[in-house]
């Protein structure tokens, strides 16, 4: 407890937020620099909210902790879960489905206060979420549906940065860094919705470039990359040759797996992340060693919005409507500090949940 009084008071030190009217359910925005390149420096979430509802237990299903996106939204969590005082189960499903489904079963047993979906399809399991509402228990989601927001019937919310949004940062980066023909391949999961909702964007986005052209349309499971992609790579290489300029994968994953087979064949393909910005693509970036760019979510954000959503929650109050922008990650735009902790915007965002949940009176 002296930990988590020390941890609030030098959150609370720095300056105030201020307050403001509320407005679709997040107060006193700040105006919003929607140039995916920006620097974000001012918090435009929520300023109000019910104060911390401690001793409570959230249990996070991870989809598989080889997922960058899904390790970095625990971290936050956890983070903020010790300052409201909860306990926190992490469970990695491995990314095995089977494994999810045991996990939400022992929920219904167990009943914690929460449950939080990281990085799956919540429709995939709706019989048991349906019960675990039934029994009392919130359930949200990061990345749990196609777009972020509550789920009627399913998710209390689900937190994500507007998957249109990313899809769309990237189609007008290609664009605009590129001369001549464009010849993309997109590396997709039909197993996420979000996926899905991402690819569809990209395409459309592409289809109205005149010199672009879309190769092709892969879908490839995140959990078997490693053994699936260097075939693909050559099949497609074998097929498009030298007309593949670019790709466009729905995470980071591809690109782990990526740089051997296009080495062998001496091909240069200039490769683009829509998600999440990982510690692995950041670093490739930075090295110009087979990634140009990636679209990044402020995963340790969405922790601490998924702590303060959950917050809403058990207070009885209803969720935020908070939906941040994604951040294009470039070479130029990587700091360092980003190469140990990951994507984490300096706007405040700890000072300023941390302020909803320990008002000063």
């Amino acid at each position: 407890m002296l930990r988590l009084l020390v941890l609030l008071l030098c959150l609370l030190s720095v300056e105030p937020v201020a307050a403001g009217s509320a407005a679709a359910g997040v107060d006193a925005p700040q105006a919003r620099d929607n140039n995916p390149a920006r620097e974000w420096t001012e918090w435009d979430g929520p300023v109000s909210g019910p104060a911390a509802q401690p001793g409570r237990s959230v249990w996070f299903l991870a989809s598989d902790l080889r997922n960058g996106g899904v390790v970095g939204v625990y971290r936050g969590l956890a983070e903020a879960g010790r300052l409201l005082g909860w306990r926190l189960t992490l469970l990695d499903g491995q990314g095995q489905g089977s494994s999810l489904l045991r996990f939400l079963e022992s929920a219904q047993r167990e009943r914690p206060a929460a449950v939080a979906l990281g990085g799956f399809d919540a429709q995939e399991f709706r019989p048991q979420i349906e019960r675990l509402r039934a029994l009392g228990v919130t359930v949200l989601g990061w990345h749990a549906g196609d777009k972020p927001g509550p789920l009627p019937g399913l998710l209390f919310t689900n937190i994500s940065t507007s998957p249109l949004a990313a899809a769309q940062a990237a189609a007008d980066y290609i664009v605009a860094s590129s001369h001549g023909p464009v010849g993309v391949v997109l590396f997709t999961d039909s197993r996420f919705a979000i996926a899905t909702a991402k690819t569809r964007q990209a395409v459309r986005q592409l289809q109205a470039c005149r010199r672009c052209k879309v190769l092709a349309v892969e879908d490839l499971s995140l959990a078997q990359v490693q053994q699936q992609l260097p075939d693909k790579v050559t099949e497609l290489y074998r097929r498009h040759g030298r007309a593949w300029t670019h790709s466009i994968g729905i995470n980071d994953l591809y690109y782990d797996s990526i740089g051997h087979p296009l080495g062998k064949l001496n091909a240069f393909v200039a490769n683009i992340s829509l998600g999440d910005g990982s510690l692995s693509a950041m670093r490739r970036i930075r090295a110009g060693l087979m990634q140009e760019a990636t679209i990044a979510e402020p995963l340790h954000l969405h922790g601490w919005q998924m702590a303060d959503e959950l917050n809403r929650a058990f207070a009885g109050q209803p969720p935020s409507l908070y939906v941040t922008q994604p951040h294009l990650l470039v070479r130029q735009t990587i700091r360092d500090s980003y190469l140990s902790i990951g994507y984490d915007p300096d706007n405040g965002y700890r000072r300023a949940y941390a302020a909803i949940w320990f008002p000063r009176h």
